[in-house]
């Protein structure tokens, strides 16, 4: 990273926030907007070379066209030296979903409740613009200073095409072996807006228990397991039977009948009054440590993003060609 053509871009350098495969994470200070900013480095060279002409052009076109208080914002991207793209984005504070369950424990369901409903109108929103995540999970889920989530690293996103009055099913497998639907796991075509859901369910299971739903150390034996549709919850915290209601019904094998967003959101647990009169409280006071810029800086920053986002192919599958 060449700090001084940064900072004739208008960047300050403040410090290293994370790596990833592809390039690192960054806080700095931008003159020309006078706050503080995150910025991705993708470094051109790391990068797969189908990866490089696919998804890295999908990311830039649709990050530009996001406008959602539950999406993180793009601020400016730009190319130095041909080499590097330095993707600048507005910071979170609180660090990443992930981050905050494995330091606070499970979060209470009014907690959980306002986080989801807020995920739920950001992938919705998305959806009706007619671009699908595909990589939905708690490390890209960051909270602002707030506690608000924000969805972020559209690595694997892609707006959706159709024929015939219907979509164009999706045949590239990505994402995180815990998070994906087992249509992806099964290599058949499938339609990623059914499956942004499912890794949607999972992320509310984390929520409420800090665990995983699946264990995906065999692949083999979890497709099995998700295929019979057995979902088990433990003991340990107690959760109410309307949450585990619908988990279950967001993780069904079958894609025809897994609720869509619209129905999650009218759901019996999303609307139990008492729960959402206790969610406007805030998700909890027990947050894990922030990550981000000196301290000086908290009380003049909207928000702080915390580490490096997932670059696509640091998970568990890898892109492969496909729509």
């Amino acid at each position: 990273m060449n700090k001084v053509l940064m900072e004739s871009r208008g960047y300050t350098f403040k410090s290293n926030l994370g790596e990833g495969m592809f390039g690192k994470v960054m806080s700095a200070y931008s003159t020309r907007l006078k706050r503080s900013v995150a910025i991705k480095v993708i470094d051109k060279r790391k990068v797969d070379v189908s990866y490089l002409a696919k998804f890295l052009s999908r990311e830039r076109e649709i990050i530009r066209s996001l406008n959602h208080p539950n999406i993180i914002k793009t601020l400016d991207i730009f190319e130095i030296h041909r080499n590097k793209v330095y993707v600048v984005m507005e910071l979170c504070r609180k660090g990443d979903l992930l981050k905050h369950i494995n330091a606070a424990g499970p979060l209470p369901e009014h907690a959980a409740c306002r986080l989801f409903t807020q995920l739920c109108e950001a992938v919705q929103y998305l959806h009706n613009m007619d671009v699908v995540h595909r990589d939905l999970k708690c490390e890209n889920l960051l909270l602002d200073k707030h506690h608000n989530l924000k969805v972020c690293d559209f690595g694997f996103s892609k707006r959706l095409t159709y024929a015939h009055g219907r979509v164009v099913l999706s045949e590239t497998t990505c994402g995180t072996y815990s998070y994906v639907a087992p249509e992806i796991s099964r290599n058949v075509p499938y339609d990623p807006r059914v499956s942004d859901v499912w890794s949607m369910a999972v992320v509310l299971y984390m929520m409420l228990h800090a665990a995983m739903p699946y264990d995906a150390t065999n692949v083999r034996k979890m497709l099995r397991i998700q295929i019979q549709h057995i979902v088990n919850f433990p003991d340990v915290p107690s959760v109410s039977p309307e949450a585990k209601d619908l988990i279950r019904r967001m993780l069904d094998p079958a894609v025809e009948q897994r609720i869509t967003i619209g129905n999650i959101l009218q759901s019996s647990w999303m609307l139990l009054p008492a729960r959402m009169e206790d969610s406007a409280e805030g998700p909890t006071q027990r947050a894990g440590s922030e990550q981000g810029g000196p301290s000086e800086e908290k009380d003049k920053e909207d928000e702080q993003l915390p580490k490096v986002n997932s670059e696509p192919g640091e998970g568990p599958s890898t892109s492969v060609p496909g729509h």
